[in-house]
């Protein structure tokens, strides 16, 4: 291999975390995104699948309790003490708001710190739900 032969490289600055790393000199990019800022855009779309999945599931089985609550609620209302299961109600009904609140901050922003503070709503929901 000849020099001719060898590409010419330079550093360019990533248009993302501005790290820079090189690329062939003829390329004329208006972005240039290196491969660390790739990698971490595909994780971050992984979690947010992940996170959508265990949405769904987790909304679904909070829905179901709720009716299931209410369908004892109105068969037994001697037999049950109806303000603990009204306020069971209430609790899962605002985990239920505050995890769509969540989803929606989500896809807005894609921010990585709500899609943690999801995770961890989910976890506790999955403590209190086995309860």
């Amino acid at each position: 291999m000849t020099d001719k032969d060898m590409p010419v490289l330079e550093l360019k600055p990533c248009s993302r975390c501005g790290n820079p790393f090189l690329v062939s000199k003829d390329e004329d990019l208006k972005k240039i995104v290196c491969e660390n800022c790739i990698k971490l855009e595909q994780r971050k779309r992984e979690l947010q699948l992940g996170v959508f999945d265990n949405v769904i599931e987790v909304e679904n089985k909070m829905e179901a309790s709720i009716n299931e609550m209410k369908n004892t609620l109105t068969l037994s209302k001697g037999t049950f003490n109806k303000q603990f299961y009204m306020n069971k109600i209430k609790k899962r009904a605002e985990a239920l708001w505050r995890s769509i609140e969540l989803i929606e901050k989500i896809e807005e922003t894609k921010e990585e710190k709500y899609i943690d503070e999801y995770k961890e709503m989910f976890e506790q929901l999955k403590t209190d739900f086995n309860d």
